[in-house]
Protein backbone atom coordinates (compact mmCIF):
# COMPACT_ATOMS: atom_id res chain seq x y z
CA UNK A 1 0.00 0.00 0.00
CA UNK A 2 1.46 3.32 -1.14
CA UNK A 3 0.38 6.73 0.20
CA UNK A 4 1.71 10.26 0.42
CA UNK A 5 1.09 10.39 4.17
CA UNK A 6 3.81 9.08 6.46
CA UNK A 7 3.04 5.56 7.62
CA UNK A 8 5.48 2.81 8.47
CA UNK A 9 3.17 -0.17 8.88
CA UNK A 10 2.57 -1.46 5.32
CA UNK A 11 6.18 -1.12 4.20
CA UNK A 12 7.67 -2.65 7.37
CA UNK A 13 5.29 -5.63 7.13
CA UNK A 14 6.08 -6.07 3.43
CA UNK A 15 9.79 -6.08 4.27
CA UNK A 16 9.36 -8.69 7.00
CA UNK A 17 7.33 -10.96 4.74
CA UNK A 18 9.75 -10.54 1.84
CA UNK A 19 12.65 -11.44 4.13
CA UNK A 20 10.87 -14.62 5.23
CA UNK A 21 10.40 -15.74 1.62
CA UNK A 22 14.07 -15.03 0.91
CA UNK A 23 15.11 -17.11 3.92
CA UNK A 24 13.00 -19.97 2.53
CA UNK A 25 14.94 -19.84 -0.74
CA UNK A 26 12.48 -17.91 -2.90
CA UNK A 27 13.31 -15.06 -5.26
CA UNK A 28 11.50 -11.90 -4.17
CA UNK A 29 10.82 -8.57 -5.86
CA UNK A 30 9.27 -5.71 -3.89
CA UNK A 31 6.86 -3.26 -5.47
CA UNK A 32 8.26 0.17 -4.60
CA UNK A 33 6.94 3.71 -4.89
CA UNK A 34 8.43 7.14 -4.23
CA UNK A 35 5.98 7.95 -1.42
CA UNK A 36 8.49 8.67 1.34
CA UNK A 37 7.74 5.41 3.16
CA UNK A 38 9.52 2.80 1.03
CA UNK A 39 13.04 3.12 2.44
CA UNK A 40 15.97 0.66 2.56
CA UNK A 41 14.41 -2.26 0.66
CA UNK A 42 15.79 -5.68 1.58
CA UNK A 43 15.06 -7.16 -1.86
CA UNK A 44 15.26 -6.06 -5.51
CA UNK A 45 12.51 -3.59 -6.38
CA UNK A 46 10.44 -2.43 -9.32
CA UNK A 47 8.65 0.91 -9.36
CA UNK A 48 4.90 1.39 -9.46
CA UNK A 49 2.99 4.70 -9.45
CA UNK A 50 2.10 6.41 -6.17
CA UNK A 51 -1.51 7.58 -5.79
CA UNK A 52 -2.20 11.27 -5.36
CA UNK A 53 -4.47 11.99 -2.36
CA UNK A 54 -8.06 12.66 -3.43
CA UNK A 55 -6.86 12.60 -7.04
CA UNK A 56 -5.25 16.03 -6.63
CA UNK A 57 -2.50 17.12 -9.04
CA UNK A 58 0.85 15.71 -7.94
CA UNK A 59 2.49 19.11 -7.40
CA UNK A 60 -0.25 20.13 -4.97
CA UNK A 61 -0.47 16.81 -3.12
CA UNK A 62 3.27 16.65 -2.42
CA UNK A 63 3.06 19.85 -0.35
CA UNK A 64 -0.51 20.00 0.95
CA UNK A 65 -0.70 16.68 2.73
CA UNK A 66 2.66 16.79 4.55
CA UNK A 67 1.68 20.25 5.86
CA UNK A 68 -1.73 18.99 7.00
CA UNK A 69 0.01 16.10 8.73
CA UNK A 70 2.43 18.36 10.62
CA UNK A 71 -0.45 20.54 11.83
CA UNK A 72 -2.47 17.56 13.01
CA UNK A 73 -5.32 18.37 10.62
CA UNK A 74 -5.68 14.77 9.46
CA UNK A 75 -6.84 13.72 12.91
CA UNK A 76 -9.86 16.04 12.76
CA UNK A 77 -11.61 14.18 9.95
CA UNK A 78 -13.54 11.04 10.91
CA UNK A 79 -12.57 8.00 8.84
CA UNK A 80 -15.26 5.34 9.05
CA UNK A 81 -13.99 2.54 6.81
CA UNK A 82 -10.91 1.24 5.02
CA UNK A 83 -12.66 2.09 1.76
CA UNK A 84 -12.47 5.74 2.82
CA UNK A 85 -8.76 5.31 3.56
CA UNK A 86 -8.19 4.01 0.04
CA UNK A 87 -10.24 6.87 -1.39
CA UNK A 88 -8.44 9.53 0.63
CA UNK A 89 -5.05 8.16 -0.41
CA UNK A 90 -6.08 8.21 -4.07
CA UNK A 91 -5.89 4.42 -4.46
CA UNK A 92 -9.51 4.29 -5.74
CA UNK A 93 -8.93 6.84 -8.48
CA UNK A 94 -9.75 5.17 -11.83
CA UNK A 95 -6.85 6.70 -13.79
CA UNK A 96 -4.35 5.89 -11.07
CA UNK A 97 -5.54 2.30 -10.68
CA UNK A 98 -5.37 1.76 -14.44
CA UNK A 99 -1.75 2.99 -14.53
CA UNK A 100 -0.76 0.91 -11.49
CA UNK A 101 -2.41 -2.24 -12.85
CA UNK A 102 -0.68 -1.80 -16.23
CA UNK A 103 2.72 -1.36 -14.55
CA UNK A 104 2.19 -4.38 -12.33
CA UNK A 105 1.00 -6.61 -15.16
CA UNK A 106 3.98 -5.66 -17.31
CA UNK A 107 6.39 -6.57 -14.52
CA UNK A 108 4.59 -9.84 -13.74
CA UNK A 109 4.94 -10.87 -17.38
CA UNK A 110 8.58 -9.78 -17.57
CA UNK A 111 9.76 -11.90 -14.65
CA UNK A 112 7.16 -14.67 -14.99
CA UNK A 113 5.78 -14.19 -11.48
CA UNK A 114 4.61 -17.34 -9.64
CA UNK A 115 2.74 -15.71 -6.74
CA UNK A 116 1.68 -12.17 -5.84
CA UNK A 117 1.51 -11.04 -2.20
CA UNK A 118 -0.48 -7.84 -1.64
CA UNK A 119 0.07 -5.69 1.43
CA UNK A 120 -3.34 -3.98 1.06
CA UNK A 121 -2.50 -2.97 -2.52
CA UNK A 122 -5.72 -3.12 -4.53
CA UNK A 123 -4.04 -2.74 -7.94
CA UNK A 124 -1.81 -5.75 -7.22
CA UNK A 125 -4.84 -7.96 -6.59
CA UNK A 126 -6.54 -6.79 -9.80
CA UNK A 127 -3.36 -7.25 -11.85
CA UNK A 128 -2.74 -10.75 -10.49
CA UNK A 129 -6.31 -11.78 -11.27
CA UNK A 130 -6.03 -10.41 -14.80
CA UNK A 131 -2.81 -12.39 -15.33
CA UNK A 132 -4.20 -15.56 -13.76
CA UNK A 133 -1.55 -15.57 -11.01
CA UNK A 134 -2.38 -16.79 -7.48
CA UNK A 135 -2.71 -13.80 -5.15
CA UNK A 136 -2.53 -13.78 -1.39
CA UNK A 137 -2.02 -10.97 1.07
CA UNK A 138 -2.52 -9.26 4.39
CA UNK A 139 -5.91 -8.63 5.94
CA UNK A 140 -7.75 -7.70 9.12
CA UNK A 141 -11.27 -7.63 10.50
CA UNK A 142 -11.63 -3.82 10.30
CA UNK A 143 -10.74 -3.83 6.59
CA UNK A 144 -13.61 -6.15 5.60
CA UNK A 145 -16.75 -4.85 3.93
CA UNK A 146 -18.83 -6.55 6.63
CA UNK A 147 -17.16 -4.38 9.28
CA UNK A 148 -17.50 -1.05 7.45
CA UNK A 149 -17.53 0.16 3.85
CA UNK A 150 -18.46 3.08 1.61
CA UNK A 151 -19.18 1.68 -1.89
CA UNK A 152 -19.88 5.14 -3.31
CA UNK A 153 -16.13 5.77 -3.20
CA UNK A 154 -15.45 2.82 -5.54
CA UNK A 155 -17.40 3.83 -8.65
CA UNK A 156 -14.21 4.33 -10.68
CA UNK A 157 -12.89 0.89 -9.70
CA UNK A 158 -16.15 -0.72 -10.80
CA UNK A 159 -15.93 0.98 -14.21
CA UNK A 160 -12.38 -0.26 -14.66
CA UNK A 161 -13.23 -3.83 -13.66
CA UNK A 162 -16.21 -3.96 -16.03
CA UNK A 163 -13.98 -2.67 -18.83
CA UNK A 164 -11.50 -5.48 -18.04
CA UNK A 165 -14.33 -8.05 -18.14
CA UNK A 166 -13.99 -8.83 -14.44
CA UNK A 167 -16.64 -9.00 -11.67
CA UNK A 168 -17.32 -5.53 -10.25
CA UNK A 169 -18.51 -5.83 -6.62
CA UNK A 170 -20.14 -2.87 -4.91
CA UNK A 171 -17.25 -2.39 -2.47
CA UNK A 172 -13.58 -2.41 -3.39
CA UNK A 173 -12.93 -4.20 -0.09
CA UNK A 174 -14.62 -7.28 -1.55
CA UNK A 175 -11.75 -7.46 -4.06
CA UNK A 176 -9.21 -7.63 -1.24
CA UNK A 177 -11.27 -10.28 0.52
CA UNK A 178 -11.26 -12.39 -2.67
CA UNK A 179 -7.57 -13.32 -2.37
CA UNK A 180 -6.84 -17.04 -1.99
CA UNK A 181 -5.55 -16.46 1.54
CA UNK A 182 -5.75 -13.44 3.83
CA UNK A 183 -3.05 -13.45 6.49
CA UNK A 184 -4.08 -11.68 9.70
CA UNK A 185 -1.13 -10.44 11.82
CA UNK A 186 -3.29 -10.86 14.90
CA UNK A 187 -5.25 -13.60 16.67
CA UNK A 188 -8.88 -14.73 17.14
CA UNK A 189 -9.12 -13.11 20.57
CA UNK A 190 -8.31 -9.68 19.12
CA UNK A 191 -10.11 -10.12 15.78
CA UNK A 192 -12.75 -12.86 16.16
CA UNK A 193 -14.50 -12.19 12.82
CA UNK A 194 -11.76 -11.66 10.26
CA UNK A 195 -13.79 -13.09 7.37
CA UNK A 196 -13.35 -15.88 4.84
CA UNK A 197 -9.95 -17.33 3.86
CA UNK A 198 -8.44 -15.78 7.01
CA UNK A 199 -5.28 -17.32 8.44
CA UNK A 200 -4.16 -15.89 11.77
CA UNK A 201 -0.37 -15.64 12.00
CA UNK A 202 0.19 -13.56 15.16
CA UNK A 203 3.45 -11.67 15.56
CA UNK A 204 5.31 -11.31 12.26
CA UNK A 205 8.75 -10.79 13.78
CA UNK A 206 10.72 -12.84 16.26
CA UNK A 207 9.06 -12.66 19.67
CA UNK A 208 11.43 -10.96 22.13
CA UNK A 209 12.23 -12.29 25.57
CA UNK A 210 10.77 -10.03 28.23
CA UNK A 211 10.84 -9.57 31.97
CA UNK A 212 7.75 -7.59 32.90
CA UNK A 213 8.82 -7.33 36.54
CA UNK A 214 12.32 -6.05 35.85
CA UNK A 215 13.50 -2.99 37.75
CA UNK A 216 14.89 -1.77 34.44
CA UNK A 217 11.39 -0.64 33.43
CA UNK A 218 12.22 3.00 33.98
CA UNK A 219 10.57 5.02 31.22
CA UNK A 220 7.44 5.52 29.10
CA UNK A 221 6.99 5.74 25.33
CA UNK A 222 4.57 8.00 23.43
CA UNK A 223 3.71 7.77 19.72
CA UNK A 224 0.49 9.46 18.63
CA UNK A 225 0.89 8.85 14.91
CA UNK A 226 1.66 11.02 11.92
CA UNK A 227 -0.84 13.82 11.51
CA UNK A 228 -3.19 12.58 14.23
CA UNK A 229 -2.41 15.38 16.69
CA UNK A 230 -0.21 18.49 16.52
CA UNK A 231 3.36 17.93 17.65
CA UNK A 232 2.88 20.35 20.55
CA UNK A 233 0.07 18.22 21.97
CA UNK A 234 2.24 15.09 21.81
CA UNK A 235 5.02 16.89 23.68
CA UNK A 236 2.60 18.06 26.39
CA UNK A 237 1.41 14.46 26.74
CA UNK A 238 5.02 13.42 27.33
CA UNK A 239 5.58 16.10 29.95
CA UNK A 240 2.37 15.23 31.83
CA UNK A 241 3.26 11.53 31.84
CA UNK A 242 6.77 12.28 33.08
CA UNK A 243 5.31 14.21 36.01
CA UNK A 244 2.68 11.55 36.73
CA UNK A 245 5.08 8.58 36.71
CA UNK A 246 8.29 10.27 37.79
CA UNK A 247 10.35 8.89 34.92
CA UNK A 248 11.85 9.83 31.57
CA UNK A 249 9.50 9.79 28.59
CA UNK A 250 10.34 9.27 24.92
CA UNK A 251 8.03 10.90 22.34
CA UNK A 252 8.20 9.78 18.70
CA UNK A 253 6.86 11.56 15.62
CA UNK A 254 7.82 15.10 16.68
CA UNK A 255 10.79 17.42 16.06
CA UNK A 256 13.95 16.53 17.95
CA UNK A 257 14.28 18.20 21.36
CA UNK A 258 14.77 17.47 25.08
CA UNK A 259 12.53 19.03 27.75
CA UNK A 260 12.82 19.04 31.53
CA UNK A 261 9.83 17.72 33.47
CA UNK A 262 9.79 17.47 37.28
CA UNK A 263 13.39 16.32 37.55
CA UNK A 264 13.18 14.00 34.53
CA UNK A 265 13.50 14.43 30.79
CA UNK A 266 11.15 14.22 27.83
CA UNK A 267 13.15 13.07 24.80
CA UNK A 268 11.54 13.93 21.45
CA UNK A 269 12.50 12.72 17.98
CA UNK A 270 10.90 12.07 14.58
CA UNK A 271 11.76 8.37 14.93
CA UNK A 272 12.73 6.21 17.89
CA UNK A 273 13.96 2.63 18.18
CA UNK A 274 11.06 0.94 19.96
CA UNK A 275 13.00 -2.33 20.17
CA UNK A 276 15.44 -0.57 22.49
CA UNK A 277 12.87 1.41 24.49
CA UNK A 278 9.96 -1.00 25.00
CA UNK A 279 11.95 -3.50 27.13
CA UNK A 280 12.43 -0.58 29.53
CA UNK A 281 8.91 0.86 29.28
CA UNK A 282 6.33 0.89 32.04
CA UNK A 283 3.65 1.94 29.57
CA UNK A 284 3.24 2.82 25.90
CA UNK A 285 0.84 5.54 24.74
CA UNK A 286 -0.01 5.28 21.05
CA UNK A 287 -2.57 6.09 18.35
CA UNK A 288 -3.98 2.59 17.90
CA UNK A 289 -2.09 1.56 14.78
CA UNK A 290 -1.68 -2.18 14.25
CA UNK A 291 2.12 -2.14 14.46
CA UNK A 292 2.16 -0.04 17.64
CA UNK A 293 -0.39 -2.28 19.35
CA UNK A 294 1.51 -5.44 18.40
CA UNK A 295 4.85 -3.97 19.47
CA UNK A 296 3.48 -3.22 22.93
CA UNK A 297 2.00 -6.73 23.19
CA UNK A 298 5.26 -8.35 22.04
CA UNK A 299 7.19 -6.61 24.82
CA UNK A 300 4.36 -7.14 27.31
CA UNK A 301 3.94 -3.41 27.91
CA UNK A 302 0.58 -2.03 29.15
CA UNK A 303 -0.80 0.43 26.62
CA UNK A 304 -2.99 3.51 26.55
CA UNK A 305 -4.57 3.91 23.12
CA UNK A 306 -5.67 7.31 21.80
CA UNK A 307 -7.49 6.35 18.57
CA UNK A 308 -9.07 9.64 17.61
CA UNK A 309 -11.71 9.40 14.89
CA UNK A 310 -10.29 6.54 12.81
CA UNK A 311 -12.32 3.31 12.61
CA UNK A 312 -9.42 0.82 12.74
CA UNK A 313 -7.72 2.56 15.64
CA UNK A 314 -11.01 2.61 17.56
CA UNK A 315 -11.38 -1.12 16.88
CA UNK A 316 -7.89 -1.76 18.25
CA UNK A 317 -8.51 0.44 21.28
CA UNK A 318 -11.65 -1.53 22.14
CA UNK A 319 -9.77 -4.82 21.68
CA UNK A 320 -6.99 -3.67 24.02
CA UNK A 321 -9.49 -2.81 26.75
CA UNK A 322 -11.59 -5.94 26.19
CA UNK A 323 -8.56 -8.23 26.56
CA UNK A 324 -7.29 -6.36 29.65
CA UNK A 325 -4.08 -5.18 28.03
CA UNK A 326 -4.61 -1.49 28.64
CA UNK A 327 -6.98 1.48 28.47
CA UNK A 328 -8.23 3.87 25.81
CA UNK A 329 -8.73 7.63 25.81
CA UNK A 330 -10.84 8.98 22.95
CA UNK A 331 -9.86 12.66 23.21
CA UNK A 332 -6.16 13.55 22.74
CA UNK A 333 -6.04 15.65 25.88
CA UNK A 334 -2.76 15.49 27.84
CA UNK A 335 -4.36 15.54 31.30
CA UNK A 336 -6.77 12.70 30.45
CA UNK A 337 -4.01 10.61 28.92
CA UNK A 338 -1.71 11.12 31.92
CA UNK A 339 -4.56 10.15 34.26
CA UNK A 340 -5.15 6.92 32.31
CA UNK A 341 -1.42 6.13 32.39
CA UNK A 342 -1.27 6.61 36.13
CA UNK A 343 -4.33 4.43 36.63
CA UNK A 344 -2.98 1.69 34.38
CA UNK A 345 0.33 1.56 36.23
CA UNK A 346 -1.32 1.59 39.67
CA UNK A 347 -4.07 -0.96 38.95
CA UNK A 348 -2.27 -3.95 37.49
CA UNK A 349 -5.52 -5.89 36.96
CA UNK A 350 -6.23 -3.62 33.98
CA UNK A 351 -3.30 -5.17 32.16
CA UNK A 352 -3.76 -8.67 33.54
CA UNK A 353 -4.43 -10.20 30.11
CA UNK A 354 -1.03 -9.36 28.65
CA UNK A 355 0.69 -12.70 29.28
CA UNK A 356 -2.14 -14.85 27.94
CA UNK A 357 -2.64 -12.74 24.81
CA UNK A 358 1.09 -12.59 24.10
CA UNK A 359 1.27 -16.38 24.37
CA UNK A 360 -1.65 -16.77 21.93
CA UNK A 361 -0.04 -14.46 19.38
CA UNK A 362 3.35 -16.15 19.76
CA UNK A 363 1.95 -19.59 18.93
CA UNK A 364 0.46 -18.75 15.51
CA UNK A 365 3.58 -19.07 13.38
CA UNK A 366 4.26 -15.54 12.10
CA UNK A 367 5.95 -15.15 8.72
CA UNK A 368 6.96 -18.82 8.67
CA UNK A 369 3.29 -19.75 8.55
CA UNK A 370 2.70 -17.29 5.71
CA UNK A 371 5.51 -18.85 3.67
CA UNK A 372 4.31 -22.38 4.39
CA UNK A 373 0.70 -21.64 3.40
CA UNK A 374 1.74 -19.84 0.21
CA UNK A 375 4.00 -22.72 -0.78
CA UNK A 376 1.21 -25.23 -0.23
CA UNK A 377 -1.20 -23.28 -2.44
CA UNK A 378 1.41 -22.62 -5.12
CA UNK A 379 2.32 -26.28 -5.49
CA UNK A 380 -1.17 -27.79 -5.25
Amino acid sequence: MLARSRMGGPWSRAQQIAHAFQDAGHEVTLGWGDDGNCANPIAPTFQIPVPSPLGLPEAIARHTFPLASRLGLMGRKPVRSFEEVLWLSGALDECYTRAAVDALRAHMRAIRTDVVYSEFNLAAVIAARAEGIPCMGSGSQPTTAAYASNPRKSAGIRRLLREMGMPAPASSLTILEGMKRRFIPSCPTLEPRAGERAVYCGFLGEVPKVDSHSADRDCAVVYLGSGSVPAGVAVRVGRQISSALGCDVYVAGVPEAVYAAAGHKVHCAPRLNFAELLPRSRVMVHHGGQNSMMDALAYQVPQVVVPGRVFERQFNAEAVERTRCGLSVRAPKPALIAEAVRRLVDETSMSGGLVRLRDELSALGGTERIVREVEEIRYL
